[in-house]
């Protein structure tokens, strides 16, 4: 695969940083950690930048050696027990930024899941009374915005973890049949993604979702943990994939309906596709995400699922899922090329069954382009 730039990353987020008039930036998300230095970072750390462009790694140091083995060769600061915002403070001070404006990840108005790594609300407290001259802020967007445009060596990943998802996703849809449990299916999609590389099943859902029947016809139900429920006849099943290959990831759902749908469900599956067909229509540079959502949506207005279908329909996509853009009617984020995305689409019907779309997908001068190869659509299978 191409070589990742991570000298380059470190400048961007530098630039944003003085732009945005901060002299650093500590980034505590998995996003960031992953972003900024390269390597699989499960455990509590931080990757600190500063303006001029310093930057250093701290993390926990039963898991460092490994990540100074795999990362990016960063400086690295190792603690142990409560020594986190401590090692924090001290490398504010040793890079002469502890008196200034500093970024923290706080948080993303408006996001449904708080994103892995956020400093908590005791960890902030900590580092207010460890720096007191410092100013605080909401730093997010100081690596949200070099991050939400992906380069090539980022969307070679990320299609390669797209590719692994649709295979999972062929191993699954082979694995449905009368009596065949959720479980099962998950199983053996797990085994496949495997098999093609991802290292992790990241979702907090549960990792690869697989939902049947009845368990997909939750009113708003975003998530189907898979359970041993049991695959039943003229039914909707939702095929839910998490990869991540080189700590890129992708998002990849689509609906399958196992045997002959009634005239209730060709209804939910004409508004669903319609409303996906108008995402790929608006999507496009110079769009404002919100219109995008709103034009959408109106599918189901039309269709009589207004209140059933939800307003959002999908989320940044690279490091992390919990990123911009997300794609609702109260985003601000403008579409703009370069951006990578998990379209989603959701519409769920107590008693008649759900469909989900969670589809990587990347922003050209033209409009969305999928990185994999399945088509946005209800996936048949005959009994």
């Amino acid at each position: 695969m191409q070589p990742i730039d991570f000298e380059g990353r470190i400048a961007r987020v530098a630039h944003r940083l003085g732009a945005m008039g901060l002299e650093a930036y500590v980034g505590t998300r998995q996003a960031s950690l992953h972003w900024l230095n390269g390597a699989f970072m499960p455990w509590r750390g931080a990757v600190v930048v500063s303006a001029t462009g310093q930057a250093r790694v701290i993390y926990w140091a039963m898991d460092a050696s490994r990540v100074e083995a795999e990362g990016a060769g960063l400086p690295m600061t190792r603690f142990t027990g409560s020594g986190f915002i401590a090692a924090i403070a001290q490398s504010l001070c040793d890079m002469n930024v502890a008196n200034g404006g500093i970024g923290l990840d706080l948080s993303h108005p408006g996001a449904a899941q708080l994103a892995p790594g956020m400093l908590s609300a005791q960890e902030y407290l900590d580092l207010v009374a460890a720096l007191p001259d410092a100013r605080f802020v909401n730093g997010v967007d100081a690596i949200d915005e070099p991050m939400l445009t992906k380069d090539g060596a980022e969307l070679e990943r990320m299609r390669a973890a797209a590719l692994a998802a649709e295979a999972g996703f062929q191993a699954g849809l082979a694995m449905i049949a009368t009596g065949v449990t959720e479980n099962e299916i998950a199983g053996e999609i797990e085994r496949t993604i495997r098999q093609r590389g991802s290292t992790w099943a990241w979702a907090v859902t549960g990792g690869t979702e697989v939902g049947a029947g009845p368990r997909t016809a939750f009113r708003h139900g975003v998530s189907q943990q898979s359970t041993d429920s049991t695959v039943g006849a003229d039914e909707f099943l939702i095929l839910d994939i998490h990869t991540l290959i080189d700590l890129y990831m992708a998002d990849f759902a689509l609906p399958v309906f196992f045997g002959t749908p009634n005239a209730m469900q060709q209804r939910m599956i004409d508004a669903w596709e319609g409303a996906i067909d108008t995402l790929f229509e608006t999507f496009v540079p110079g769009a404002r995400v919100a219109d995008c959502a709103i034009a959408a949506h109106r599918w189901f207005d039309q269709a009589g699922f207004g209140e059933l279908g939800l307003p959002l329909f999908g989320h940044g996509l690279g490091t992390c899922a919990r990123t911009r853009p997300f794609i609702n009617p109260s985003s601000t984020d403008v579409v703009t090329e370069g951006m990578a995305i998990a379209l989603g689409c959701h519409l769920y019907v107590p008693g008649e069954g759900g469909l989900r779309l969670e589809y990587p997908a990347h922003v050209t001068a033209s409009g969305l382009q999928p990185l994999g190869k399945m088509p946005p659509r209800v996936v048949r299978k005959q009994r």
